[in-house]
C-alpha cells in the first residue's frame, strides 16, 4: 500500500511538474512574441519610436522654415487661426454685451416715448447720444481684443523660437535638405564641406525620403508640401535621441535572442519531460477521476465559460507579465505566484478542452450533459412559462383590447364619424365594461386579498388562508403559498433552536478568537516602546508566538469544521489497522500523558483490527478525542480507552471524569465552539467533538457521546467494509 501511494505520489508530482513546464513554455512564447519587434536590422527604422522622432522633426522644419518666415505675410485669422481668431472676437463680445445691452434697453424705452409724443428733437438727441456711448462701448471692445489678439502673436513668436532651438538640437543627429514644392525654397541644416566629409565618412546609417507614406497625416494642416531628403547619422558619428534609441534597440535585439534560446531551450526540456511522464505513469494512475467529478459538480456550460474566462485571464496573464526579466540570477516572489496562477489557469483550460474533445466523440453524452446545463433548464423554464397558454393569452387578449380602445377615437375623428365607425367603437366599449372590466375587478380582487394575507403572514400570523377559489393562475399560486405557509410553520421551530444555538456560537467564537487577539495587540503595543531589554523582548515575543499559535489553531480548526459541515472534504480510502493507529496515536502522547496526573487504561484485545477508512482522518479522530480527554478530566482521575471489534464494525470507546460540570445536553458538545468548560478558560477550540464526529460520519460510521453525572463517555463506531478492500486488492 505505501508503494502504491508512493508512486501515485510520484506521478502527481510528475503531472504537476509537466504542467509548471508549458506553463513555462507559454510565458517563453510570449516573450519571443513581444520581442519580435527587434528582429532584423532596421528594426529600429520601422519603430513608432524614429516615426515619432522622424514626424516631429518634420513638424519642425515645417514651423522653422514655412511657417516663421512668412508668419507676416498671412492674414489676422491664419496667424493665430480661425478657430482662435473667433474665440478672441466671441471673448470681446462677451465683455461689453450686458452693458451694450442695457443702453439699447434704457434708450429705446425713452426714443418711443418722445416719438409718440412728436418730438422729433429729442429723439434726433437721444439716438445721438447711445450712439456715442455704443462707440465707447465698440471702442472697448475692439482694445480688448487687440490686447488678446497681440497676446496670441507673441505666444506663436516664442512658439516659434521653441522650434527652431528644438530643430537645431538635431543638427548632431540629423542632416536634411529639404525642398518647398510650393515656392521652390531650399532649406539644409548641414554646409557643403561638412556635407561632403559626412559623405566621404560614409556617416549616414539611414536616410528618409519625403514626402513619406508615414507622415502623410502632417501635410492635411495646410502646410506647404515639403520634398527632400533626411539622413541619419551613426551613433560613432552625431548624437541625439535617434543615436540613444537606435542604440537602446540594437540592445533589445541581444535581449529577443536570448528570449528565443529560453524558449528553444525550456520548449526541449518540456517535451522530454511530457514523453517522460507519459512512458512513466502508472497504468492504474488516470484523470478520470477528476474529469468525472467536475462533470457532476459543475453542468457543461458552467464548464465551458470556465474554460473560456481561465482561458481569456491565462491570456492576458502570459501577454502582460515578463517572468523572465531577471532570471536566472533573482526569482521574486510574484514571479512564482504568477507562474503558480498561469498554471492553473492552463490546468482549467486544459481541462476543458480535453472534455470538450471527449463530448464531441461521444454525442450521446453530449447530449445528456447538455439537458443538465444551466442554459438547457433556462430555455425549459421559458418553454413552460409560454406552455401556460392562460397567463400569457389573457394578457395578450387584454393589451390588444386596451389597445384597440385607445385607437378607436382616432378612427372616429378620421373617418369625421361614421355610422358604422361609430356603432363599432360604442359596441366595443359596452364589451369592455361587460365583460373585461367586472373580469378584472374579480382578479383584482383576489390579488389584493392575497396580497393583504400575505403581509399577514409576513408579520408572523400564519392562520390566515389566501383564496383559492377557481382555476386560474391567481387561484393555484395561493394554493402554492397555502402549503408553503405550512411547511414554513413546521420550518419555524427549528429555527427557534437553530438560533439560539447560532447565537451561542457567535458568543463563543467571538471571546475565543477576541482573547489571543487582544494578547497580541496588547503585547504588540509592549514591544514598540523604547528601553525594553533584551530578555523583556524575548519574553514578549514568547508570548506573541503562543498567541498567535494558540488563533492559528483556533482558525485551522475552524475552517476544518466548516469543510467537514459543508462535505467539501475528500477522503481516501484504504485499508487501515485500526488497531496499530490508536496504539500509535497513544505513543504520540505518551509525554503529556506522562506529564498528566491522569492514569490511561488502555483495552485493546487484537493486535490487528482492519476496516476500509481514511487512515488521516481516522488518526485525527483519535487524535481529538484523547487530547479532550487530556483538556478536561478530572485531574488524578482513570481515562478507560477500549477497542473492540465485531463482523461488521470496530468500536472505539473513551471515558473519563470531568473536572467541569457537565449541566447541559450531550448533543450541545456537538456543536461548534462548545466547551464543557464554561468559563472558557482552557485552551481547547471548542471544535475537537464537532470535527471527530464529522468525520466518523462521513466515513459512514456514528460518533455518540453519553453523560452520566460526571461520567463523560465517546462512542465511535467505524463500518469495517472489509469487502471494498478485498475488491481494491484484487
Amino acid at each position: 500500500m505505501v508503494t502504491k501511494w508512493r508512486s501515485r505520489s510520484v506521478s502527481l508530482v510528475l503531472l504537476g511538474a509537466v504542467v509548471v513546464m508549458w506553463t513555462l513554455t507559454l510565458f517563453a512564447a510570449a516573450n519571443v512574441y513581444r520581442d519580435s519587434k527587434y528582429f532584423g536590422a532596421d528594426a529600429y527604422f520601422k519603430s513608432a519610436d524614429f516615426q515619432r522622432e522622424i514626424s516631429n522633426l518634420y513638424a519642425l522644419i515645417q514651423q522653422v522654415h514655412i511657417e516663421a518666415p512668412h508668419f507676416s505675410e498671412k492674414s489676422r485669422e491664419e496667424q493665430i487661426g480661425n478657430n482662435s481668431y473667433y474665440n478672441l472676437e466671441q471673448d470681446a463680445q462677451r465683455l461689453v454685451q450686458d452693458r451694450w445691452n442695457n443702453i439699447q434697453q434704457k434708450y429705446d424705452s425713452r426714443i418711443d416715448t418722445a416719438k409718440n409724443r412728436g418730438d422729433n428733437d429729442e429723439v434726433d438727441r437721444l439716438e445721438a447720444e447711445m450712439d456715442a456711448k455704443l462707440q465707447e462701448l465698440t471702442k472697448e471692445k475692439n482694445a480688448a481684443f487687440e490686447e488678446k489678439f497681440k497676446a496670441a502673436v507673441e505666444a506663436k513668436q516664442k512658439e516659434f523660437a521653441v522650434a527652431r532651438k528644438n530643430l537645431d538640437s538635431y543638427k548632431t543627429s540629423v542632416y536634411y535638405t529639404v525642398k518647398n514644392e510650393r515656392t521652390a525654397e531650399t532649406f539644409s541644416n548641414v554646409s557643403n564641406d561638412v556635407w561632403q566629409k559626412a559623405q566621404a565618412q560614409r556617416s549616414m546609417m539611414h536616410t528618409v525620403e519625403l514626402p513619406s507614406r508615414e507622415l502623410r497625416y502632417l501635410n492635411a494642416y495646410g502646410a506647404d508640401p515639403m520634398r527632400g531628403t533626411l539622413y541619419i547619422l551613426y551613433p560613432t558619428i552625431g548624437s541625439g535621441n535617434i543615436q540613444s534609441d537606435y542604440l537602446s534597440y540594437l540592445s533589445m535585439q541581444r535581449e529577443a535572442k536570448n528570449s528565443v534560446y529560453i524558449f528553444i531551450g525550456i520548449l526541449l526540456l518540456t517535451l522530454g519531460l511530457s514523453a517522460y511522464v507519459a512512458k512513466y505513469r502508472r497504468a492504474d494512475f488516470s484523470t478520470e477521476v477528476y474529469h468525472r467529478v467536475m462533470a457532476r459538480v459543475f453542468p457543461l456550460d458552467v464548464r465551458a465559460w470556465a474554460t473560456f474566462i481561465a482561458g481569456a485571464a491565462l491570456f492576458g496573464v502570459v501577454m502582460e507579465n515578463d517572468i523572465f526579466y531577471a532570471a536566472p540570477t533573482y526569482v521574486s516572489l510574484y514571479q512564482v505566484l504568477v507562474v503558480a496562477l498561469a498554471a492553473v489557469l492552463l490546468l482549467i483550460v486544459c481541462s476543458g478542452l480535453r472534455g470538450a474533445v471527449k463530448l464531441l466523440q461521444d454525442p450521446e453524452m453530449l447530449a445528456w450533459e447538455w439537458q443538465r446545463s444551466l442554459t438547457s433548464s433556462f430555455w425549459h423554464t421559458l418553454q413552460d412559462s409560454l406552455e401556460q397558454r392562460g397567463l400569457w393569452f389573457k394578457l395578450l387578449v387584454f393589451t390588444l383590447i386596451v389597445g384597440i380602445m385607445g385607437f378607436l377615437p382616432v378612427v372616429v375623428a378620421a373617418s369625421e364619424a361614421e355610422a358604422v365607425v361609430v356603432v363599432f367603437t360604442f359596441a366595443w366599449y359596452i364589451l369592455f365594461l361587460l365583460i373585461v372590466l367586472p373580469y378584472l375587478m374579480r382578479k383584482v380582487k383576489q390579488l389584493r386579498a392575497m396580497i393583504r394575507g400575505v403581509e399577514q403572514m409576513a408579520q408572523g400570523n400564519f392562520d390566515v388562508m389566501l383564496p383559492a377559489k377557481g382555476r386560474g393562475q391567481l387561484s393555484r399560486m395561493a394554493m402554492h403559498i397555502n402549503n408553503m405557509k405550512y411547511g414554513l410553520q413546521l420550518s419555524l421551530e427549528k429555527q427557534r433552536v437553530s438560533d439560539r444555538l447560532k447565537t451561542e456560537l457567535i458568543t463563543n467564537v467571538s471571546h475565543d478568537l477576541k482573547t489571543p487577539l487582544t494578547s497580541i495587540i496588547n503585547y504588540v503595543d509592549l514591544l514598540k516602546k523604547e528601553g525594553l531589554s533584551g530578555e523583556q523582548s524575548a519574553h514578549y515575543l514568547e508570548v506573541l508566538d503562543r498567541k498567535t499559535q494558540r488563533l492559528k489553531v483556533l482558525i485551522e480548526d475552524l475552517f476544518e469544521a466548516s469543510k467537514m459541515a459543508s462535505g467539501a472534504t475528500e477522503l481516501y480510502w484504504e485499508k487501515v489497522d485500526v488497531a496499530a493507529l490508536l496504539t500509535q496515536a497513544l505513543a504520540e502522547f505518551s509525554d503529556k500523558i506522562e506529564a498528566s496526573s491522569l492514569t490511561f487504561r488502555v483495552n485493546v484485545p487484537y493486535p490487528h483490527m482492519y476496516a476500509m477508512l481514511d487512515g488521516k482522518k481516522t488518526w485525527r479522530v483519535f487524535e481529538n478525542l484523547i487530547a479532550n480527554a487530556l483538556k478536561y478530566a478530572l485531574p488524578g482521575t482513570r481515562v478507560y480507552v477500549s477497542l473492540m471489534e465485531d463482523a461488521e464494525r470496530i468500536t472505539f470507546i473513551i471515558q473519563n471524569i470531568s473536572q467541569h460540570e457537565l449541566n447541559f445536553d450531550a448533543q450541545e458538545l456537538f456543536e461548534r465552539f462548545k466547551r464543557g468548560d464554561q468559563s472558557r478558560q482552557t485552551e481547547g477550540s471548542g471544535l475537537g467533538l464537532a470535527i471527530a464526529r464529522s468525520i466518523v460520519e462521513l466515513q459512514g460510521g456514528t460518533l455518540a457521546i453519553d453523560i452520566d453525572g460526571d461520567q463523560f463517555k465517546v462512542i465511535a463506531v467505524f463500518e469495517k467494509r472489509l469487502e471494498l478492500a478485498e475488491r481494491a486488492e484484487g
